[in-house]
């Protein structure tokens, strides 16, 4: 670790655009799965009831599910890249830290409710509410 003029136990931080975008999917991604799944997985019912079929409704809502876990992976590998909690954290690095740590947590808690949300396709079908 290099050290700065006014600060000689920090390392000096850039800005990369990437890593910031990958940040902020990280922490959105998994809560707009969860969003996309309610508003899309509503609208495919009519759909499936007319069919049938209630294989559209289990694509979206594995397609949501895969969208979550991404977001939960990349924050993951965006929180063991920025390493332990320093004591005493500032800069664009613990704000790394911080986001890809709420990432995961959002992420996971998407993932356990596009699941909980998907449970019920499985044992009522998409007729049996009208």
């Amino acid at each position: 670790m290099t050290a700065t003029a006014e600060n000689p136990r920090r390392a000096p931080e850039t800005s990369h655009t990437g890593a910031s975008l990958a940040l902020w999917f990280g922490m959105l991604g998994g809560p707009a799965a969860a969003f996309l799944n309610v508003l899309v997985t509503y609208q495919v019912v009519n759909r499936a009831c007319i069919a049938r079929s209630s294989i559209a409704i289990h694509v979206f809502m594995g397609t949501f599910v895969l969208l979550a876990v991404i977001a939960g992976a990349i924050s993951w590998r965006l929180r063991t890249r920025a390493g332990s909690w320093p004591d005493d954290a500032g800069g664009m690095m613990a704000r790394s830290r911080f986001m890809a740590t709420v990432g995961l947590l959002t992420s996971a808690i998407s993932i356990v409710a596009i699941l909980m949300q998907w449970i019920p396709v499985f044992f009522i079908s998409a007729c049996q509410g009208s």
